[in-house]
């Protein structure tokens, strides 16, 4: 699963191209020029039992070498930026869409900033219990053969497109435990 902490990563192995310094010291403690910072903000999550979506807004502060000379440099800067988050961020094995990259100078300082959002599917464990099923395969109540089913982590059997249970020797791949009786 995709973590916070891993876009922060992408994100700071793309500006690392630019060989400027990012900080993650509070603005208040002072810094060397030029530098970035950056931060997440409007973060949102929501989920269901098979996935988590994830959106938020990335900023990206740059702060240039001169505090009262700065227009050429900011500039160029926000030119590199622009290219190095167009269209795509990879995180991961992941390639996040990246729509618009927008930006603005306040205070001298370039705001830099950018949405994303993915889906990713849950991390999932799943069991097994002891279910019915009758000649066909399929799941019955009552006068079938008891075999082993592979359950969701809510117990739902997993079953395949023709809607019968998914053989155990099939689900090797995934995270089996036995379900205690």
């Amino acid at each position: 699963m995709i973590t916070y902490k891993d876009v922060r990563l992408a994100i700071n192995a793309q500006l690392t191209k630019t060989g400027i310094e990012i900080n993650s010291r509070d603005v208040q403690e002072g810094f060397k020029r030029p530098s970035f910072f950056v931060h997440f903000d409007n973060s949102v999550r929501s989920a269901d039992q098979h996935e988590v979506h994830k959106s938020l807004t990335v900023y990206i502060y740059y702060f240039p070498s001169d505090r009262s000379k700065y227009s050429i440099e900011v500039m160029e800067m926000q030119e590199t930026l622009e290219e190095l988050f167009d269209l795509k961020l990879i995180v991961k094995d992941r390639h996040f869409n990246v729509d618009e990259v927008r930006t603005d100078l306040v205070d001298g300082v370039l705001n830099a900033s950018f949405d994303l959002a993915f889906y990713d599917a849950r991390d999932r464990k799943y069991g097994v219990v002891i279910a019915e099923v009758d000649g066909d395969g399929n799941l019955t109540e009552g006068n079938g053969t008891p075999v082993e089913v592979p359950v969701d982590e809510i117990g739902n059997p997993i079953l395949d497109g023709d809607m019968k249970p998914v053989p155990i020797e099939k689900m090797e791949h995934l995270e089996i435990e036995k379900a205690k009786e």
